[in-house]
This record gives structure tokens, sequence and C-alpha cells, in this order.
């Protein structure tokens, strides 16, 4: 499985493993918005493009996150797929295809995911691939 729920007190803990970078970010896309709505329901119907940047890939992987929230609460978008290609040419970027539709009471939404939270924040590779451990703050 791409990402799993672990249990939290108060917030929703999410852990994402993928061989690649670029599908660990996806597979994080999909974690924060399966947190908030079923996913299932979702359909690419709208595609939306943006970049992010990083220092380094947990802070790309962070500010990809935000940059998502900043799409459901501004233009009460979901996503459901997501096209990533990162160029580590000059820093570390990641462009991105976003494919989903404006969020409706169709979608089961559950928790509101207000922040992507620092604490126990975690992106690091070994012999299997990717992983991170993230935070939802709800």
């Amino acid at each position: 499985m791409p990402f799993r729920f672990l249990d939290h007190t108060a917030d929703v803990l999410v852990e994402v493993d993928a061989p690649t970078f670029e599908e660990l970010l996806a597979e994080a896309g999909r974690a924060l918005f399966a947190a908030m709505l079923d996913l299932e329901r979702v359909s690419p119907v709208v595609q939306t493009f943006f970049s992010v940047s990083g220092k380094d890939e947990a802070d790309l992987l962070y500010n990809f996150l935000e940059e998502l929230l900043v799409y459901k609460d501004a233009d009460a978008l979901a996503f459901s797929r997501f096209d990533v290609t990162v160029d580590r040419s000059n820093g570390l970027k990641a462009d991105v295809v976003a494919e989903g539709e404006r969020i409706t009471p169709d979608h089961n939404p559950r928790a509101d995911v207000k922040a992507i939270s620092w604490h126990d924040f975690r992106v690091w590779r070994d012999e299997n691939g990717w992983h991170a451990r993230i935070l939802f703050d709800v």
C-alpha cells in the first residue's frame, strides 16, 4: 500500500512509501485528500499545473502539500491523480499536473486538513525506495 494512516490523538498521521521521489510526492498528495474525503469519488476532470521548489526533499514535499491545500481552500478543488516531474539541475523543483474536481457533498467530506505540520515530518530513502511520515493538522 502506497500510504497508510497511523493512530494519532488529535490530527492525522500518515506514512507514505514509493519507489521514486516523484511517486512519493504523488502518493503523499493522494494521502492528503484521502484524509479529507472519499478519494475514489474524485474524478480527474480538471487539470491544474503548478511548480514548487525546496532546499531539500523534505522541504519540497512540504511545499507541494501546502500548495495543494491552497487549491483546496481557495478553489475548493480535490485531486486524485498527480503527474510529477522533479528537476534537480538547478536546485530542487517539481513540476506538477494535478487532476481532480471541485469538492461536493458526493465526495463524503471528512476531516478538514488546515495545515501540514513540521512536527514529526520526515523524508528518507533506503534500499526499498522513498518514505515519508507526515502529520496533517485538522
